[in-house]
């Protein structure tokens, strides 16, 4: 007993201190909706039981401290049953240990992002329809055994996945190791299992990996994806509204990777920050060259929307948030749903808005997000309308430079596209764009954003040009950043001037595009 609470001791603080924001993936990637058109699509799947009671369960993942609780609870009930069921097959330490051994399998096969909650219902769904045939067929002669065995198996062949095979394999242990004379019925149940086995892989109950590390299905091991981890934790951390937790995430590694910089530039430029830390990390991502498309990685699809929301363009926005339910498991995730609701609610396309709204009412633990924009008709998201694309255009590619001119001549204060654009012809050097766009939403409109990267990258075209006296006061106002400018003439390409665009001109990579 001391031993499995020392398990489940270890299982919890692993998944809740070290591996957490997996759980939160797991739970956007589905709407579960009490609904009984929507109960009714269970029906349809293979293995209906355990991924309804597994899909039921993780919608609770939102909350911050219920994923390794729920978890580690299933595995070891699952393992008690199966202590139980090889309690009955022979006495002795050896079931504990063999149940200890699939508990902490099944437990590493969580490690994998992708490998759901009903896979263990599905092992739990065997074992319990098998504790039942070992307890109601004890005095039943071996022809009614064999069929009540046939009919169970049938059961745990549709409402517990591939739990049927856990079920079947007991059956097969126990009654050889109880010596149970089922003759050639006997035969005939484990020959028809292993044909039903054969001819069912590519509905993936057995052999098929894809389906085995969604649901419900056997799951593979793998170490512990920390990376994985990281871009979770800054995704999530953004989507709760944490900022400053996204902040701390990313400034506490020495190298953090590309979809991190991508939610920390996104907070940055909320804040009117994102050229005071553009040069904080090289090289640096902002997402803005980025295209969706059939070989886009899942998780720049997943995370697009967001970007495309702070910019101000609803469509794309839409169109990033119905990429996502497309690559989603079963086509559904709520977190999108949200966000189409939102966008349509900014944009103002009201019917659309109460479709989503109307999805979300049906579950359990975002129906008061939607009880709360009902009421308040949306406030808080009304004034984004202010800085939306109002341009009207059809448009045939992902060109996101033309949709942030299209936003900013909708609204020149729109600070974070106006930062966005700027600092993205900055990071790949392009200084005519540069000075064209700063000049359009800068200083036509009487409005320059004095900012030091921006008084950099002014001089480096300046000088470049041979501009006049006259030029030079227009456009800089910050005397110390050009007594800099004069010290790094004198010693380009010092690494004390790490922190300047000249420096990263100099330098630096541009990135491709």
């Amino acid at each position: 007993m001391a031993l499995v609470m020392l398990w489940g001791m270890v299982c919890w603080l692993f998944f809740q201190f070290f591996y957490s924001y997996h759980f939160f993936y797991q739970e956007q990637n589905q709407l579960f909706l009490l609904s009984g058109d929507y109960l009714a699509t269970y029906f349809q799947k293979p293995g209906w039981a355990s991924c309804m009671v597994g899909d039921f369960l993780t919608q609770f993942y939102y909350y911050r401290f219920a994923g390794p609780v729920i978890l580690t609870l299933t595995l070891l009930v699952m393992g008690d049953l199966l202590r139980r069921a090889f309690g009955l097959i022979r006495k002795g330490a050896w079931g504990f240990w063999t149940a200890m051994l699939i508990m902490t399998i099944e437990a590493c096969f969580y490690f994998h992002h992708a490998h759901r909650l009903s896979s263990a219902m599905a092992i739990i769904g065997g074992t319990i329809l098998f504790l039942f045939y070992a307890f109601t067929t004890k005095r039943l002669p071996s022809f009614l055994r064999v069929v009540f065995g046939i009919c169970l198996g049938l059961l745990a062949y549709t409402a517990a996945g591939y739990g049927w095979m856990i079920y079947t394999m007991l059956i097969i242990i126990h009654d050889l190791v109880k010596k149970v004379k089922v003759g050639w019925w006997g035969c005939v149940f484990a020959l028809g299992m292993i044909v039903l086995a054969i001819t069912t892989t590519n509905r993936g109950y057995l052999l098929n990996t894809v389906a085995n590390l969604t649901y419900p299905g056997i799951g593979r091991l793998s170490k512990p994806d920390f990376e994985l981890e990281k871009v979770f934790a800054t995704d999530n951390e953004y989507h709760f509204g944490n900022w400053t937790k996204v902040e701390q995430l990313v400034e506490g590694e020495e190298h953090p990777n590309e979809m991190q910089l991508f939610f920390y530039n996104l907070v940055k430029a909320q804040k009117g920050e994102l050229p005071d830390h553009l040069l904080k990390f090289t090289p640096n991502q902002l997402g803005t060259f980025y295209a969706i498309g059939p070989t886009t990685p899942k998780l720049i699809i997943n995370s697009m929307n967001e970007l495309y929301w702070a910019l101000g363009d609803m469509t794309l926005t839409e169109r990033a948030a119905m990429m996502t339910n497309v690559f989603a498991p079963n086509n559904r995730n709520v977190r999108m749903i949200q966000r189409l609701a939102e966008c349509n609610m900014v944009s103002g396309d009201t019917l659309a808005a109460q479709k989503y709204l109307r999805l979300l009412s049906h579950t359990l633990i975002y129906r008061r997000w939607t009880k709360r924009v009902q009421e308040d008709s949306g406030k808080y998201l009304l004034e984004k309308r202010a800085f939306i694309n109002q341009a009207d255009t059809i448009r045939l590619s992902d060109n996101l430079h033309m949709v942030m001119m299209e936003v900013l001549d909708s609204n020149p204060d729109n600070t974070v596209a106006l930062d966005y654009i700027l600092c993205s012809t900055l990071l790949l050097k392009d200084m005519d764009n540069f000075k064209r766009d700063y000049d359009r939403y800068c200083i036509a409109t009487n409005k320059p954003r004095i900012k030091p990267l921006y008084q950099q990258a002014l001089m480096i075209w300046l000088a470049g040009t041979n501009a006049s006296e006259e030029e030079w006061k227009t456009y800089i106002h910050d005397q110390e950043q050009w007594r800099r400018f004069q010290d790094y003439n004198q010693h380009r390409g010092d690494s004390h001037f790490s922190d300047t665009y000249w420096y990263y001109f100099d330098t630096a990579k541009a990135p491709k595009i």
